[in-house]
């Protein structure tokens, strides 16, 4: 009798053990072509994640490096040209830049607009879209568009302040500095209403000039606005501060901030640059967090399953014993027998595995959703199961060679003499 028709007559002899056999690896297999499913679609909303959610840094003057005239810092300002160096590197996909000035506002009427503080805290911009309150998500245009570099004569408001004064898209309103010294008055469109979506309180909020405004006071107008308003009178006290840089993989932030200071024609010593990656920082480490638990688990299933598969063939060479003693008794080699056995959990696994496969493929949408996965991106490949196949036969081999050295190291006689 061959070694394969003893193999084939054994498995199907011992039906029982076939089928426990059997079933555990079906379940095996298909936890882990689940979990692994369920990492690939990890590691996809992680890089969807790097492009939608992106990061940015903001640069701004150091005045702790400068000097000072009275109360005001002698520190120089940004120039446009070195924003425009920035913004030209590799991975910055927008940008935007502050201009600050404290207009009051008045309507159409010549009345001055309700609001919280004694004037507007405004930001002169080229996108607002990139501005660091909007891209930290404090605040959220619910109405209208943004700021652009090709605008001009153009403003955001808050909701409140657009409630509280009866003013909607399209209204023009007139911004002026210092109305009792005659500065400049300056004609601007609304264009855009913002929400304001963070507590003034938050920790994120950094205690600088902007916190003696209410949020609700903010403005953001299109640049040349800005320079009109301080037109006259302020260009040697007044200038960019800072500027803010979106680079829309958030993986790359690192390395741009790098490629910024390598820039030999901006002194970094009157600058400092600093990142603003929270948003990305807290959705990344939730998912890495995920991501270990979902490889935890897989190690976790893999070696309690060896341990069980171990266990299983163990108990059937045992209880095989004498038939092992004949077989070496009558001639046939160790590695011979070694490989019947071998070949037997093979049989089964031959069968369990594209059994594992098609059921996975059912199961790993479901498991994915507690994991906060769509089912419909939780999809086993048949990268996956060539992968689960090539170390579970791996494994299997192991698991067959280890369960039957207790048995096979002993010499016929003596395997027989213990059955007695």
């Amino acid at each position: 009798m061959t070694l394969g028709t003893r193999a084939v007559l054994h498995t199907a002899r011992k039906w029982k053990k076939t089928l426990l056999l059997f079933f555990l690896l079906v379940f095996i297999v298909t936890l882990v072509l689940s979990g692994l499913a369920i990492a690939d679609a990890q590691e996809e909303q992680a890089e969807e994640l790097r492009g939608t959610t992106g990061a940015s840094f903001t640069v701004e003057r150091d005045i702790s490096t400068g000097g000072w005239s009275g109360n005001a810092s002698t520190q120089e300002f940004l120039s446009e040209d070195m924003i425009q160096q920035i913004a030209s590197l590799d991975g910055v996909a927008g940008y935007d830049a502050s201009l600050i000035t404290l207009p009051r506002m008045f309507n159409d009427k010549g009345e001055e607009l309700a609001h919280e503080n004694y004037s507007f805290y405004n930001y002169g911009s080229y996108n607002s879209q990139y501005h660091e309150l909007f891209l930290s998500g404090r605040f959220e245009l619910v109405e209208g568009t943004h700021i652009t570099d090709d605008m001009t004569g153009s403003i955001l408001i808050s909701r409140e302040l657009a409630e509280w004064n009866d003013l909607k898209l399209g209204d023009t309103l007139t911004g002026i500095y210092y109305p009792e010294n005659d500065t400049p008055a300056v004609d601007v469109e609304i264009v855009g209403i913002f929400d304001v979506v963070a507590d003034k309180d938050d920790q994120i909020n950094m205690y600088d000039d902007t916190s003696y405004y209410d949020y609700s006071s903010f403005a953001f107008c299109s640049m040349d606005v800005a320079e009109g308003l301080i037109k006259g009178w302020g260009e040697d006290e007044e200038g960019i501060s800072e500027a803010y840089f979106y680079v829309s993989d958030a993986a790359q932030l690192d390395s741009v901030i790098a490629e910024a200071q390598d820039i030999s024609s901006i002194n970094w010593n009157n600058y400092k640059i600093s990142m603003n990656d929270e948003v990305y920082e807290n959705i990344s480490s939730s998912l890495k967090d995920t991501g270990r638990l979902i490889t935890t688990l897989i190690v976790v299933i893999t070696a309690v399953s060896m341990v069980l598969i171990i266990l299983i063939l163990s108990m059937s060479v045992r209880s095989r014993r004498k038939e092992t003693g004949i077989l070496l008794a009558v001639g046939i080699a160790k590695p011979a027998v070694i490989l019947q056995y071998a070949l037997e959990t093979m049989l089964i696994a031959i069968v369990a595995f594209p059994l594992a496969y098609l059921s996975s493929k059912q199961v790993a949408g479901a498991l994915g959703t507690l994991f906060g996965k769509t089912a419909a991106n939780v999809i086993v490949t048949p990268q996956h199961f060539m992968m689960v196949a090539v170390v579970g036969a791996a494994l299997l081999l192991a698991s067959v060679l280890v369960s039957c050295t207790p048995a096979i190291r002993l010499k016929p006689k003596q395997i027989l003499a213990q059955m007695e």
